[in-house]
């Protein structure tokens, strides 16, 4: 409850600033669907070296996916893949991916209950209540903090300078679901807490919400007429996603300013402005961004100016 109490005021001080017109910029770093292979692991290495040199990085969030699909999803994996990312001196954030839990079922995996590994990931890879990990743990928020969702501790959420983060449990499913009650679970978790992260930003006037999952929802996207000609499906809700879209329409319509969310799973990095409403009308404050993926190991710059109209500013920093 302390802490808690902590992250509340912590959070109607900065809202203050913020109305005041006395926010700062910062900047912090995005990443994910790294490191797959020994290939790129050196290089993944060299990345973190990177984020680490550079002082102002306020925290570093992973999209998710910390190994490849078919990698081994043993205890030392786990831990060997938690180790290195605490390398990181800035706070650590990550948001589960399919690859760290849902195909650990697949035979090259290692042919484990899913579940059970999800459960033991999450005690790995999330540790101390009420904290990130990192080299320099900041405090945050939980959704494990609810009783009714008293598992999800990888659903966090905190706000800096007036604008609200938070990371989100959600992953797209490429066959059905073996336990679909979990699903329903998991989807009703992630509803709840955007729903908590808009409330959040609303309650305290923030210039900004951004959102980090796992799941890309618009694989393919362009504008909707010329894409459509070209592949009448493309744009469909992606299956088992179809919940998610509705979602975020009338929620960053109803805030009204700028909302990022980020993504992962694709592995394309692009910025772009995919969300349409009910009435096929785009959400103009919404953006999604997609972070660098295996193959590559590179990361973006997320520059955040909460006293400008566009809050939120992307700088791909490339490694040789």
């Amino acid at each position: 409850m302390a802490k808690y109490l902590r992250f509340l005021f912590s959070v109607t001080t900065l809202a203050t600033a913020s109305g005041a017109g006395l926010a700062d910029a910062f900047e912090f770093a995005l990443l994910g669907d790294n490191p797959y292979s020994s290939a790129t692991y050196d290089k993944y290495i060299r990345m973190i070296d990177q984020v680490n040199a550079q002082t102002d990085i306020a925290w570093v969030i992973h999209l998710g996916d910390v190994k490849g699909g078919g990698d081994s999803c043993s205890d030392e994996e786990f831990n060997r893949r938690f180790d290195l990312n605490q390398r990181f001196q800035p706070p650590f954030l990550l948001t589960p991916g399919d690859n760290d839990w849902l195909d650990c079922k697949r035979e090259g995996a290692g042919g484990f209950n899913e579940y059970e590994r999800l459960a033991h990931f999450r005690e790995i890879f999330y540790p101390t209540p009420g904290y990130s990990t990192g080299g320099n743990p900041m405090p945050v928020r939980q959704q494990s903090e609810d009783s009714e969702f008293s598992e999800f501790v990888e659903n966090a959420m905190w706000q800096r300078e007036g604008v609200v983060f938070a990371t989100v449990h959600v992953v797209a499913l490429t066959v059905a679901a073996t336990d679909p009650q979990q699903l329903e679970r998991r989807n009703a978790a992630a509803t709840a807490w955007i729903e908590a992260a808009f409330a959040r930003a609303r309650q305290t006037d923030a210039s900004g919400v951004f959102l980090a999952m796992q799941a890309d929802p618009w694989i393919v996207w362009g504008l909707p007429a010329l894409t459509r000609q070209a592949c009448a499906s493309c744009l469909d809700p992606r299956v088992s996603l179809e919940w998610l879209y509705p979602l975020l329409a009338e929620q960053s319509l109803a805030f009204g300013k700028p909302v990022v969310l980020a993504v992962g799973d694709t592995h394309i990095f692009r910025v772009d402005k995919p969300l349409y409403s009910s009435r096929r009308q785009l959400v103009e404050n919404f953006t999604r961004v997609e972070g660098f993926g295996n193959p590559l190991v590179h990361w973006i710059n997320v520059l955040v100016e909460p006293d400008e109209s566009w809050v939120f500013s992307f700088r791909q920093q490339l490694l040789d």
